[in-house]
């Protein structure tokens, strides 16, 4: 059952994170085209932390027969947590206005919770 739970993990933070690039590269071209405000690139970044936890959620939730929300919200935790991660290794610090992570977190994890119950 671990073995199970761990191989689920894995695979669906790799998706996640798939989604993510394909994700940020099409919104780095949207910016290159329109330049839009900071307040448009703040969205967009919710945007993708949005669907990118809300897929993650609900491959989680299909996988895992009980509790699908909890494993959703998992879900959204992990995927925020790596993004902080490497925002760390990069940079060596977070800054809270420049990666919003109050807001982050909440949509992170609404999304993954949602995803779950939806699986």
């Amino acid at each position: 059952m671990v073995k199970k739970i761990g191989t689920a993990i894995l695979k669906e933070t790799l998706i996640q994170m798939i989604i993510s690039v394909v994700l940020v590269a099409a919104a780095a071209f949207v910016v290159l085209k329109i330049s839009p405000s900071a307040a448009v690139i703040k969205v967009i970044i919710l945007a993708i932390y949005g669907i990118s936890s809300f897929i993650g959620g609900f491959i989680l939730g299909k996988v895992m027969e009980k509790k699908k929300f909890l494993w959703g919200m998992a879900a959204g935790a992990i995927y925020f947590s790596i993004i902080i991660l490497v925002a760390l290794i990069i940079k060596g610090n977070i800054n809270a206005g420049t990666i919003g992570i109050s807001s982050g977190i909440i949509v992170s994890l609404a999304t993954g919770t949602i995803g779950g119950m939806l699986s």
